[in-house]
């Protein structure tokens, strides 16, 4: 007979969850653009069996968009003045 494993990795898997949230919370809120917003990637890996293993990997993503424009003149064009 096979006993469920599922309740209990999902309760651990939150539990890791809650705890990376708390530790890097004001890192991710720091890396907010300017219109507050920050993202927070979970990754969550599970590899069953007995005993299960479990991995929660926490990211921060800060979209960083920069812009430059010129203008470069044709070097066969004559200048006018």
């Amino acid at each position: 007979m096979q006993t469920d494993t599922a309740q209990p990795i999902q309760n651990q898997a939150l539990d890791h969850v809650r705890e990376l949230l708390a530790t890097h919370w004001g890192e991710a809120k720091d890396s907010a653009d300017e219109d507050g917003k920050f993202a927070i990637g979970l990754r969550i890996t599970v590899q069953d069996g007995a005993p299960a293993k479990i991995k929660v990997k926490f990211s921060i993503s800060k979209t960083v968009t920069d812009e430059i424009e010129s203008h470069v003149d044709d070097p066969e064009q004559m200048n006018l003045l």
